[in-house]
């Protein structure tokens, strides 16, 4: 039996071998960025609470899987730690809700998205499945044998990326 990895809000947690999993839940603004790695069997979730560190707030101390920009960065970092390869990650990514449906000034879960897309745009990272936007909550659950990820709605249902 493998390893349940559980991966909290700003948190970022990886796995080896097909019979690990990963999952991360309470994703409404926030995004759920799982990269893997089929040949290595090496993959791993990211939660983003925020797009960008560079506006963080009086904190001196960064968490950088809070963020986007310095989250994904981590994230490769581990999973080039377990072996895996960067020429062959593929991205799936769930969240990015608006949790306040009533504005759209303040919708953050957008602006996670546009902010995640875009790195993974840069580092070249093919994003293979998506379940993004919306106004429900989601769990996200990466599996190492396949790298098949289950997103649950919340009141919705599941979708398989």
């Amino acid at each position: 039996m493998g390893e349940m990895r559980v991966v909290g809000i700003s948190d970022c947690k990886v796995g080896k071998g097909a019979d690990d999993t990963v999952i991360t839940y309470a994703l409404g603004s926030c995004v759920g960025l799982a990269l893997y790695d089929s040949r290595a069997q090496v993959g791993g979730i990211l939660h983003i609470m925020l797009p960008d560190s560079q506006f963080r707030s009086g904190s001196s101390v960064l968490n950088p899987f809070m963020y986007a920009d310095t989250g994904v960065q981590g994230l490769l970092g581990l999973l080039a730690e377990r072996g895996a390869d960067r020429s062959h990650l593929v991205a799936k990514a769930a969240g990015g809700a608006n949790m306040l449906r009533h504005s759209s000034m303040l919708d953050i879960g957008k602006r996670n998205i546009e902010a995640t897309l875009d790195i993974l745009k840069r580092e070249r990272i093919p994003l293979l499945g998506q379940s993004l936007g919306g106004t429900v909550g989601r769990s996200m659950q990466l599996s190492l044998d396949d790298g098949t990820v289950h997103v649950r709605l919340l009141g919705v249902g599941e979708e398989k990326l």
